[in-house]
């Protein structure tokens, strides 16, 4: 009777000696892992070897592509001359090089002009432009850009708003008239149900009254002439574009509301 209860016992003390054992040997492992990943990963990462190569990076990282944009890429590329920066779009795997190179003459064209169209001195202004690529296919690209403008000796800098869709087929650009009529879209803006983009209730509602003061055929004519191409030699005050199904554009605020402000406009506020 006594060897068989001791036997029993004595197993179970070597079962429990076991299961700690084997629980200590996990947390170690565990750990020797982890820091065995994060020496690789910091060993392994390579470093940028031009801010421009880590732009083109950043942007095939946060792009989505459709089916129709295979082999197609796209990257940022910058302008700079004295104190005037400007980032651009550049894309390649197009179906020849002729539409490639005029598409991307397009762009830089566009994306640089508003140094003429604001008539800079690159050596005395100062002019930090951003891009962004919302959408690119096969059949369109749309850049939308944000920046500040400090004209030499001004009191205060302004903010700068432009966007660009090109049709890649036609190294075309596609404007305003194309997703909207500008009389339609000048009656939404003075209407109640207009939408505001990124504004807080303080400024929507100063926005709203700014708006009131302006009148219908002002904004019909402020959008007749949005977008590029350029008509004349000035810069447009209002720039579009399209993405998931909705138009945003912007009109010129008063400085103290933002410079700009960007309106949405989709098929449920019709």
């Amino acid at each position: 009777m006594k060897r068989s209860l001791i036997i029993p016992v004595f197993l179970l003390s070597s079962m429990c000696l076991a299961a700690g054992c084997g629980s200590k040997n996990n947390v170690d492992l565990s750990s020797a892992h982890t820091t065995e990943a994060e020496t690789m990963a910091q060993t392994d990462e390579p470093e940028p070897e031009t801010e421009e190569t880590e732009e083109s990076a950043s942007q095939a990282e946060g792009s989505s592509r459709p089916d129709s944009s295979r082999g197609l890429s796209t990257s940022l590329e910058t302008y700079t001359s004295g104190k005037v920066s400007i980032q651009y779009p550049v894309v390649s795997g197009l179906n020849s090089a002729d539409a490639e190179t005029a598409v991307n003459t397009l762009l830089k064209d566009n994306a640089i002009s508003i140094i003429a169209a604001q008539g800079l001195d690159e050596a005395a202004d100062s002019l930090t432009v951003r891009c962004e690529i919302v959408s690119a296919d096969r059949q369109r690209l749309t850049a939308v850009y944000t920046g500040e403008l400090t004209a030499s000796g001004a009191a205060y800098s302004t903010a700068v708003f432009y966007t660009n869709t090109v049709d890649m087929s036609q190294a075309e650009d596609v404007g305003f008239s194309t997703y909207a009529e500008p009389s339609t879209m000048a009656g939404y803006v003075m209407s109640d149900g207009c939408q505001f983009d990124g504004l807080d209730a303080d400024t929507e509602k100063a926005v709203r009254e700014y708006v009131a003061s302006q009148s219908i055929d002002a904004y019909t004519e402020l959008f007749r002439q949005a977008d590029f191409p350029l008509k004349g030699e000035t810069f447009p005050e209002s720039f579009s574009y399209e993405k998931e199904g909705a138009i945003y554009f912007s009109i010129p605020v008063p400085h103290a509301l933002g410079d700009y402000a960007i309106v949405v406009f989709t098929p449920e506020t019709k």
